[in-house]
């Protein structure tokens, strides 16, 4: 992957994250270790179908240009990051959340979790992403982050790049409240 394609998706990805910009975080897409990744196209056929269903709670009443002083919602979506990637670019192609990538997974090319597809889908769909203040927020989760690797050989060579989110990852309640937002939802897998 050429890093010049993987700084141009950065820049992209945090314009649609609005005012939420700061908190975005992305390794795999900054990293010079992406240089050396080949991206791969790994579709999440129920990415649709899940935007659409928080679309749909989005758009409800008093929550996007609806009564004043309810505010807008924060998503967590703690998903496979790939699939909460492409529900987060989906639901600010649609105009309704800004993009925030909380994804702090390290680009090695031979890692416990890999980061080929979500290369790919980090770039691919940043070309479609909008740069607006949005009423609502999806902040992408990777829940993949402390996968167990039971009885992991002393000689495997996969670098370990899982980590741990804290509190200060993630915007606290004034922080969401001075931007407007007033519910927060998560959305994780199973």
């Amino acid at each position: 992957m050429r890093l010049s394609a993987t700084r141009r998706a950065w820049a992209r990805w945090q314009a649609a994250a609005g005012l939420w910009r700061g908190w975005s975080v992305c390794p795999a897409l900054l990293a010079p270790e992406a240089a050396g990744i080949a991206p791969r196209n790994a579709p999440r056929l129920a990415a649709e179908d899940i935007a659409a269903s928080l679309a749909s709670t989005l758009q409800g009443p008093g929550l996007v240009g609806g009564a004043p002083g309810r505010g807008g919602t924060a998503l967590i979506l703690d998903l496979e990051p790939v699939l909460g990637v492409c529900v987060a670019a989906r639901l600010n192609q649609l105009r309704l959340a800004n993009a925030v990538l909380l994804l702090p997974r390290w680009p090695y090319q031979r890692a416990i979790l890999p980061v080929d597809s979500l290369l790919h889908g980090l770039v691919s769909l940043s070309t479609r992403l909008v740069a607006e203040n949005l009423p609502n927020v999806a902040f992408v989760l990777d829940a993949e982050r402390t996968r167990v690797v039971p009885h992991r050989a002393r000689d495997d060579e996969r670098a370990d790049n899982r980590y741990r989110l804290t509190v200060a990852d993630l915007p606290n309640l004034a922080a969401l409240r001075a931007r407007g937002i007033r519910r927060v939802l998560k959305l994780s897998s199973a």
